[in-house]
């Protein structure tokens, strides 16, 4: 999804559930107003970063808070750098 641009059918209700799941964890993780996970960047940030951006891209409903997060994450230069040399953006 993220690289290719390719569309899936919506979430079964078992990936819903997944997808539920890492929404209460994240939100628990990250404190309203942080903008990493542990306080300073870690590439945990980036990998969740990846996981929220394909659930965005796909149309599936994400808190706005964690949108933002991970918004945030894919606008750093290291992330951007992989892109460019991948041949990927978004």
């Amino acid at each position: 999804m993220l690289f290719a641009g390719e569309r899936f059918s919506p979430l079964t209700a078992s990936a819903q559930q997944a997808v539920d799941k890492l929404i209460t964890a994240v939100e628990w993780l990250l404190p309203e107003g942080q903008q990493n996970l542990f306080g300073e960047w870690s590439i945990a940030d980036t990998d969740l970063a990846v996981m929220l951006n394909r659930l965005v891209l796909h149309g599936d409903p994400l808190p706005a808070r964690l949108q933002h997060y991970a918004e945030f994450q894919w606008q750093r230069a290291s992330v951007q750098l992989w892109l460019a040399e991948s041949g990927k953006n978004r």
